[in-house]
């Protein structure tokens, strides 16, 4: 049947008329299959409860129960507890009367009352308890409990209602339903009920109310300023945005509005709440809600207040006090160590920190100063937390009386026991000056368990591990080991010099001092490792004849570098040989100031690399010589003639662009062989095809010649949105992401706008005799959260804390640059700021380092369902 015909049909079905009479006899016979059955002849005229239907059971079992009433007892057996232990009686076979006296939950539960009815007289006394107290704190709906009284106005304030806006004036009462506005050049003083003062800038949207945890202050749009001390009762707290400020003892400022909100204390402490992260912000500090929000001075923040003055001259004591505690110098560097000569000629780990006992005494004596001279500043002293200034100021003045007893070098070392055992570490220092014994004794408390010993006389015989102190011929040895301790302790009675100094390892540490060090760490990986660099056990190849790594850090004015250094007992082998020498980094010439992460590197010639790549995997897997094998038969090319051969020295990647939707990535390499490149590619793809994977089916090579030069392109069948594109420019094989980013990096390898021409990388290079380097990896992530946080946030992908993070860490991240150099015995890297977040403080344990890149991770996890991929969208 064609579709005309049958539309024809439809249409005179639908318009055919049909009498009355069929009508009503139809229904009649509806309703007689429905319902004529439910009143017939069972045993139960009418269903009422579940006794009616148990009685149906037997006639349901015996299969003469109608179908309309075998359906309903069904039904209700699936929802009556009772009922459906009764159908499972009668499914056995027993009789009617007992399946209809199997007791009811509901009977049972009407036995349970006297439970339910204390339930409800406890329910009801503690709702009345809650009604009492929420009566007295104006809670309940309807009550207009007085919050705050008007204490002082200069020009209009108004309340806010439904019906428009009504003047007030000093000395009314603002209840928990007014919405509070200042007008143009306006400004207001509220005395909030428990003390707190609330100071209201101009064109500020205001409302106070009460909760269970205590009054809050909302702040809607505009400027605040809340000052609670000791005699505020109850607690105070200030809502703005996604803000939440407990204000206990502590004056600060609140600006708000459309970018969100920036919180700046000028006394005491506030513990900011967003989301699930709190931040403590102390005097003289601020934050903002979002990273788009900058600072300004902060006496800016406070300058419209009434008591502006007091807040700008605590303010510039609080500045000043910061700078004077910045511009105290430190330590120097020091050019040799009087203390190696005592260490255990087994040494392995060697420690060395600067005495920093100075520059916190010196810190404390400034803060004292201005406490003694200024009455603002010892007034917000006063005012901090009672325990912890007392705490602060007893910590600062035992560090400083101990380190006034000792030199300018503190050493920690660690002994090597037997091969891959360890003694307890020992810790050595200078005498300055005696008297340190008596004022351990004096002033540290017991249960420290540190005891002072002299000589082999202090230390019992099979003692429990203790810290043994001791400070005879002016020297301070200590250690949890008393044998170690006792040898030590030997050296230095005689006089002579400990077989350590005639050491390899000694002589790679004195090479350090030579150049001055501030922090120094240094292991001796040759006997940490292994018994002999001679007979390697589980080292990769190039490594089995590592030496020794050393870490320093040096501090010269404003300067700080970080280096460290991986030597080798004679030149590189290996995996460790193919970073090549310092030299040119063309690749490096595509990737744009904008670059938030790139990575480059020389190495040596990439055809003997991969000649021992496989040789290396070879040693350890026989099979991956017949794979490899196998693959080039398939494959149509040789792995090492036709794919490192062609192949120069340095190549670059770099994330340089936005990170979302496609992540913007580049690569260069450079290429001696062009031709014999492409034709390897084309080959590569066209054996690929033969026989694709189900997973990404065939791969299309295409080129497009635009002028004098080619732009080729990979892209997969089942996936052609996504799409790999490169050029051939100037002895280097350039690919990016997108055809645009190609031709980016083109034109500003062109006009020399590149990555190291850029300030931030030129001013992070490290003060050296060399003009080139082996490799290099900068950092400047920063540059790219915040776009980065603003999509993630817009697609809700990250947590209000995740986004706080995001922003914190795009705030306070900095460019960053390691460079590394080959040497023909070892490998160096350097920076003029820390290794990624993590420095010589971190790694002895001084401070504690955050990573950024877990945070990335998780955002970027957090983000991948919710973002689609569509290269083509940056085109």
């Amino acid at each position: 049947m064609s579709q005309r015909e049958l539309d024809q049909a439809i249409t005179e079905i639908r318009n055919e008329a049909v009498d009355d009479v069929a009508v009503r006899a139809s229904a009649k016979r509806v309703f007689a299959s429905l319902f004529d059955s439910t009143l017939g002849s069972d045993c139960v005229e009418r269903i009422k409860g579940c006794s009616d239907f148990r009685l149906l059971m037997k006639s349901y079992f015996d299969q003469t129960l109608s179908p309309a009433r075998a359906l309903l007892l069904e039904d209700h057996t699936r929802q009556c507890v009772a009922c459906r232990r009764a159908f499972q009686r009668a499914r056995t076979g027993a009789p009617i009367a007992e399946v209809v006296e199997i007791a009811d939950d509901r009977t049972r539960s009407s036995r349970r009352w006297p439970i339910l009815g204390w339930a409800l007289a406890a329910t009801l006394a503690i709702g009345i308890g809650i009604g009492i107290v929420g009566a007295r704190k104006g809670l309940l709906p309807g009550q207009q409990t007085v919050r705050a009284t008007v204490a002082s106005v200069d020009g209009g304030l108004y309340r806010i209602t439904k019906f428009g806006a009504q003047m007030v004036a000093v000395g009314q009462f603002i209840t928990n339903s007014d919405q509070l506005r200042t007008g143009k050049g306006s400004r207001a003083v509220i005395r909030l009920i428990g003390g707190a003062q609330l100071e209201i800038a101009e064109r500020s949207d205001v409302s106070i109310d009460n909760s269970w945890k205590g009054t809050t202050v909302n702040v809607g749009e505009g400027q605040v300023i809340v000052a609670a001390d000791d005699r505020s009762q109850g607690s105070v707290y200030v809502s703005s945005g996604d803000l939440l400020i407990p204000v206990n003892r502590a004056v600060l400022a609140v600006d708000s509005g459309l970018k969100g909100s920036r919180v700046a204390v000028a006394q005491g402490l506030a513990r900011v709440q967003q989301g699930s992260k709190t931040t403590d912000v102390a005097a003289g500090q601020q934050m903002a809600s979002n990273y788009r929000i900058g600072y300004r001075p902060i006496a800016a923040q406070f300058a419209w207040s009434q008591n502006a003055a007091s807040y700008t001259a605590l303010l510039n004591e609080l500045s000043t006090l910061q700078k004077q505690l910045q511009a105290i110098p430190s330590s120097g560097l020091r050019y040799s160590s009087h203390l190696a000569k005592y260490l255990p000629a087994n040494t392995v780990i060697y420690a060395a920190i600067p005495n920093m006992g100075g520059t916190l005494t010196e810190a404390k004596r400034i803060l004292d100063q201005h406490l003694a001279q200024s009455d603002v500043l010892q007034e917000w002293w006063g005012q901090q937390s009672g325990q912890h200034a007392a705490d602060l100021d007893r910590t600062l003045t035992q560090i400083g009386s101990i380190s006034q007893y000792l030199g300018d070098e503190m050493i920690v070392a660690v002994p090597s026991t037997s091969p891959h055992q360890y003694g307890k570490p020992l810790f050595l220092a200078e005498l300055r000056q005696p008297g340190l014994a008596e004022y351990l004794q004096q002033n540290l408390p017991s249960t420290t368990g540190l005891k002072i010993v002299s000589g082999a006389s202090g230390i019992p015989t099979g003692a429990p591990d203790q810290m043994y102190v001791d400070v005879d011929n002016n020297v301070v040895v200590a250690s949890l080991d008393g044998t170690a301790l006792l040898g030590v302790e030997a050296g230095i009675v005689g006089g002579t010099a400990s077989p350590f100094v005639q050491t390899p390892f000694f002589g790679r540490i004195t090479k350090s001092y030579s150049a001055g060090v501030g922090y120094l760490l240094a292991a001796d990986m040759e006997q940490m490792t292994t018994e002999s660099v001679n007979t390697p056990k589980g080292l990769l190849a190039g490594l089995n004849n590592v030496q020794y790594l050393v870490l320093e850090r040096r501090d010269t004015g404003a300067n700080t570098e970080t280096r460290a250094s991986l030597s080798f007992s004679g030149s590189r082998e290996g995996i460790a040989s193919w970073l090549g020498s310092p030299g040119p980094m063309g690749s490096l010439g595509f990737v744009s100031p904008g670059a938030s992460f790139a990575v480059a590197f020389v190495m040596k010639n990439p055809r003997t690399v991969a000649t021992e790549l496989i040789s290396l995997v070879s040693g350890s897997d026989p099979q991956f010589l017949a794979q490899i094998t196998s693959f080039e038969s398939q494959a149509g090319v040789s792995v090492i003639d036709d794919i490192a051969a062609p192949l120069g020295s340095d190549a670059t990647f770099a994330v340089d662009g936005p990170l979302l939707p496609v992540l913007t990535w580049k690569f260069a390499v450079e290429v001696n062989e062009t031709d014999r490149l492409q034709k390897t590619i084309t080959t590569l793809i066209s054996r690929y095809n033969l026989t694709p994977a189900a997973s990404t089916g065939l791969l299309q090579l295409s080129s497009d010649q635009v002028g004098p030069r080619t732009f080729y392109s990979i892209r997969s069948a089942k996936a052609p949105d996504l799409a790999a594109y490169y050029a051939f420019v100037d002895g280097y094989m350039v690919a990016s992401v997108s055809e645009a980013a190609l031709t980016q990096a083109i034109q500003n390898h062109q006009t020399g706008y590149t990555l190291t021409n850029s300030a931030n990388f030129r001013n992070q290079l490290p003060a050296d005799n060399l003009t080139n380097f082996s490799a290099i990896l900068y950092s400047n992530i920063g540059s790219s959260l915040a776009p980065l946080a603003s999509q993630l946030k817009s697609a809700k992908s990250l947590s209000p804390s995740q986004q706080q993070a995001m922003a914190a860490l795009a705030a306070s991240s900095a460019p960053g640059l390691i460079c590394v150099y080959g040497e023909p015995d070892g490998i160096v890297a350097a920076t003029r700021g820390s290794f990624l977040g993590f420095n010589l403080g971190t790694l002895v344990g001084i401070q504690q380092g955050k990573p950024l890149m877990p945070l990335i991770a998780s955002g970027a996890s957090a983000m991948r369902p919710d973002v689609p991929v569509n290269p083509r969208s940056r085109n």
